[in-house]
This record gives structure tokens, sequence and C-alpha cells, in this order.
């Protein structure tokens, strides 16, 4: 059997190599969706609660966005984040990032709305990825000190 030791190296060390692997290509997704995206402004037509799926939290807000397309026809979407207490107000203006040839393919231009996704996997990756190498200066074949009763 295996040191304890070695075993989490190896577990930690493939769940950050996952992590990473994944916040990478949600950053790949994201920058080819602003490359090739086109750009306007829009409205917030209302906020929609989010339950919690917690019995003693409150719930979250999601804007409804309309706004209109280059062909004239309206586009209303609501984006996949949400937050309390909520981001946006009615009435406010926003900048939204939309696939021409799909408009309902669209994503308002917030850090979090954009980049939230690979920056929270980044992160938990980057906090895998230390204790792996935190844990490479733990000796993985040091034996354990014992007494012996005298």
């Amino acid at each position: 059997m295996k040191n304890p030791v070695t075993i989490l190296r190896l577990v930690f060390g493939a769940v950050a190599v996952v992590l990473c692997g994944v916040a990478w290509l949600l950053h790949h997704n994201t920058t080819s969706f602003i490359a090739s995206a086109s750009r306007t402004q829009g409205e917030v037509m209302r906020l929609l609660y989010v339950e919690s799926s917690k019995r003693n939290e409150s719930g979250t807000w999601k804007p409804l966005v309309r706004f209109k397309a280059p062909s004239g026809e309206i586009i209303e979407f609501v984006p996949s984040s949400s937050s309390s207490p909520p981001s946006y107000e009615v009435g406010e203006t926003v900048n939204v990032f939309f696939d021409p040839e799909n408009p309902q393919d669209a994503r308002l231009d917030g850090f979090f709305s954009l980049w939230g996704g690979a920056t929270i996997t980044g992160g938990l990756g980057l906090v895998f990825l230390l204790v792996t190498a935190g844990l490479l200066f733990v000796p993985a074949s040091a034996p354990a000190k014992r007494r012996r009763p005298r």
C-alpha cells in the first residue's frame, strides 16, 4: 500500500490539473466569444428572484435584459450569474456582447458575467496546486517515530 502522503499528492495534483484545465477552457471560450461578438447596449427590464436552495439563506437576483439586434429583432435574455444584493437596477442601461449569427447567445459586459467561472475555477485550482506543492516538502517515506515503553 502506498504512503498516505503520496496518495494525497496524487489526488490533490490531479484535482489541481483538472480545475486549472477547466479554468483555461472557460477563459478560452470567453475570449473566443468576445473576439467574434458584436456589442450593443441593452436595458434591464426587471429583476428575477432566484430562490436559495438552503432554508436559512435569502435568494439572489438576475436581470432580465432586452436589446435590439441589428436585424431589428428584440432579444431578451437572462444571464447565468445572479447576486445579492442585485448588481443592476430596473431601467439601467447595460453593455451586451452577442453572437451576430445567433443574437440569443448574449452575455453582459461585466467582470463576473464574463470571467466569473474561470476566476473561481482557476482560484480553486491554484489552491489545490499550492497544497500539492506544499506536500512535496513532506517526506513520503519518513518513518513515524514510535516510542517504546520503558
